[in-house]
């Protein structure tokens, strides 16, 4: 679907399980959050925010211990998914506010996040994900789209394009979440300017509610 957007919302997430290209496919539950906006406009980064959310099992996998760095204890002050989404919601609206912007588009690492974490696990716990979780732009697509010599959308990782632009990930944090978040902010600065002046025209759909895939 074609539209646009004052600004694009980086969107990373975690569960208590499998990441990578196994995200989900556990059906672990969310328990990290990482976001940042970026003003397409004027070609700047906003704010990384990052939230853990506490799970309705705190039983976490060792791959998700030693990539993320967190224990149970961690998710003491934590709020549940519901109240996280309130959060993002309104931290999303006040940010985009203070920049004079008023549309937005999710932009996702693939499309795993959205279709096999977020709405799976929504339905799950009968809530109402915001109408923003229904649509998104697939960074590894849109890159393919504009840099289809890289490599095919499924060898495409965070760290290759980044590589690909030769943007420098030495400086960038390099904790978790915070450093996928700060690379993709960077890599969709790089496509929008020259020599590229790429343009984040046709995002994504989730078209039902509970929709899981194929897509």
């Amino acid at each position: 679907m074609m539209a646009s957007h004052d600004s694009l919302v980086v969107l990373y997430g975690a569960t208590a399980g499998a990441s990578g290209a196994k995200l989900g496919s556990d059906e672990r539950e969310l328990i990290l959050l990482v976001w940042q906006v970026v003003d397409l406009h004027n070609s700047k980064v906003g704010e990384v925010h990052k939230v853990l959310v506490k799970a309705d099992s705190l039983e976490l996998s060792e791959q998700c211990k030693e990539e993320i760095g967190v224990s149970p204890e961690d998710f003491d002050k934590a709020e549940p998914l519901d109240r996280v989404l309130e959060q993002f919601n309104q931290a999303l609206s006040s940010e985009l506010k203070s920049l004079g912007r008023s549309s937005y588009c999710l932009c996702t690492d693939g499309q795993l996040l959205v279709r096999q974490v977020l709405h799976p696990e929504a339905s799950k716990k009968n809530l109402v994900l915001p109408d923003c979780f229904y649509s998104f732009y697939d960074l590894q697509k849109e890159f393919h789209k504009c840099c289809p010599d890289a490599a095919s959308v499924k060898e495409l990782s965070i760290s290759s394009m980044a590589e690909h632009l030769a943007l420098s990930t030495e400086s960038t944090a390099n904790e978790s979440g915070v450093f996928e978040v700060t690379t993709m902010g960077a890599i969709i600065l790089s496509l929008l300017s020259e020599p590229h002046n790429y343009e984040f025209k046709n995002f994504e759909t989730v078209k039902y509610k509970f929709e899981t895939g194929p897509w």
